[in-house]
């Protein structure tokens, strides 16, 4: 029965819409942690950013989040950043969603005020795969 859900999903393009979303939300937590630390005020722009996406997923947003912000930090920890976005943005597949992408990045970073030489490289690379 889940088979057949998942396929209504895929003619409906639910799935499609939904990993662009959880892939834009993924990026937008990468540049959270990109500098090697999750500043509150990032974090919550992300959050706030969030809650305007129609979530649909059986995973909550909340618990999303959560582990999405532990993968992140692994993929900075490693200096896998270049690769996640990579692989991000091969989901995102709509010009204006890969837009929306850069324009959140650039907000997360702006949050606290401080532009790092990680996240300014990284923002540099996002911008070449937009």
């Amino acid at each position: 029965m889940k088979f057949e859900q998942l396929l209504d999903h895929f003619d409906s393009g639910i799935c499609v819409e939904q990993l662009q979303k959880e892939s834009l939300l993924d990026l937008a937590l990468l540049f959270v942690a990109v500098d090697g630390s999750v500043c509150d005020a990032e974090l919550n722009v992300v959050k706030e950013w969030a809650t305007t996406l129609n979530w649909n997923s059986a995973v909550s947003m909340d618990n999303y989040i959560a582990d999405m912000t532990g993968k992140c930090i692994h993929a900075v920890k490693t200096a896998d950043i270049e690769a996640f976005i990579k692989h991000r943005m091969k989901y995102i597949v709509d010009q204006p969603m890969r837009e929306l992408a850069l324009k959140i990045a650039q907000e997360v970073i702006e949050a606290d005020g401080n532009l790092d030489s990680k996240e300014k490289s990284a923002i540099e690379f996002l911008e070449t795969q937009v």
